[in-house]
């Protein structure tokens, strides 16, 4: 997701993401100026539907689901435009309230992000 730097202590970051929405907390190993341009990177299955301890919210438009066994593929825009793919686990699942062209939001620990320059 693209992302604008605001400031990093202690190699965690502090991002601002296209809707305006401030995310602290991502790891970075690199330098970056204030202000710079760069790309948020979430992995699919450390997305959760459910919110749980310590998590940045993201809101969102539901473009598609799929159920595999145990696992749900969400497809969703953010409110930014960026188009991200959700993989919860069975246990980070929600059961119900999951459709196409419906708005939530979806939720990770910053802390398993990461910030790579634009």
């Amino acid at each position: 997701m693209v992302a604008e730097h605001l400031e990093t202590v202690n190699g965690a970051s502090t991002v601002r993401l296209a809707d305006g929405s401030v995310v602290t907390g991502v790891k970075t190993t690199q330098a970056f100026d204030r202000g710079q341009k760069t790309r948020l990177m979430v992995r699919p299955e450390a997305f959760r539907l459910t919110p749980g301890p310590a998590c940045a919210a993201l809101a969102v438009e539901i473009i598609d689901t799929a159920f595999f066994g145990d696992r749900k593929r969400v497809v969703a825009r953010t409110a930014g435009g960026d188009e991200i793919d959700v993989r919860p686990t069975s246990d980070a699942a929600e059961p119900e309230g999951i459709n196409a062209a419906s708005r939530r939001q979806v939720f990770f620990d910053p802390a398993s992000a990461f910030l790579f320059p634009a």
